[in-house]
């Protein structure tokens, strides 16, 4: 059986732009399944064993997948880990502001069975004010229209409790974590440490970072009251996931 060996996070940071820079490498073997999502009980693509394996069955030296919701869902990380204890991590992050509002605003493009949007409430703020509601809330945990942490705007881009929890099971070397706004202005450093990282020739990448998914600025679209909730929530956020990584990241998108 052949398994993955190399997962990528976190949703909304730009972890599609790094799949498609690893699906162009001749060592890597990517999920034509961009996010199968087996090991999210709750919220799987892909449902069967065999045909989840099957999606890395390669003899090159990496087999990756990309399922953000590994990143958010807590019985995630205690299986990864012991089913893949060798596996590696490619880890982007971004400014968490941004971040829950380009979810908010997928959430609201994507539409439901019903032909309405995922996310019924039609603004950013009612949203943020709707989420401590949700998170407290077993009814809307087990009805939600999509994946529940995907209604979480503020609490799934809490990125130091996610991150903890896998390096409370691998080591930190175990993880290259990068932002958005690095992608995105200094693509050649980012591809020099992917390489040294997954010890690959950094020829096999290309020169740049394929740009996917790319949506509007998002400070003019965010209300003042906004702001003022998700400050308090991210209050201190970015320096305690600076001081996990071991270094200061670079939030400014």
């Amino acid at each position: 059986m052949t398994k993955p060996n190399l997962l990528l996070g976190a949703g909304k940071c730009g972890t599609t732009s790094l799949y498609h820079l690893l699906k162009g490498h001749p060592e890597i073997k990517v999920s034509e399944v961009k996010e199968p999502s087996f090991f999210c009980s709750y919220f799987q693509v892909v449902t069967n064993p065999v045909t989840y394996f099957e999606l890395f069955k390669s003899d090159k030296k990496y087999r990756a997948e990309a399922s953000h919701v590994y990143f958010s869902n807590h019985e995630s990380a205690p299986i990864l880990a012991s089913l893949f204890p060798d596996a590696k991590f490619l880890v982007v992050l971004r400014n968490p502001k941004a971040r829950a509002h380009s979810l908010f605003q997928q959430m609201r493009r994507a539409l439901h069975a019903d032909g309405h949007p995922l996310e019924l409430a039609e603004s950013f703020h009612a949203a943020l004010e709707l989420e401590a509601e949700r998170f407290n809330s077993p009814a809307f945990h087990a009805s939600c229209r999509h994946y529940f942490w995907n209604f979480m705007y503020m609490r799934s881009s809490l990125y130091d409790g996610q991150l903890a929890r896998y390096l409370n099971l691998y080591t930190n070397d175990r993880f290259l974590v990068m932002t958005l706004a690095e992608l995105k202005s200094e693509p050649t450093r980012i591809i020099r440490s992917i390489s040294e990282f997954l010890h690959l020739d950094q020829n096999g990448f290309g020169d740049d970072i394929p740009c996917t998914n790319a949506a509007p600025p998002y400070s003019n679209l965010i209300t003042p009251a906004s702001h003022a909730l998700m400050d308090e929530q991210f209050e201190g956020l970015t320096e305690r996931v600076d001081k996990l990584v071991g270094r200061p990241l670079d939030w400014s998108i």
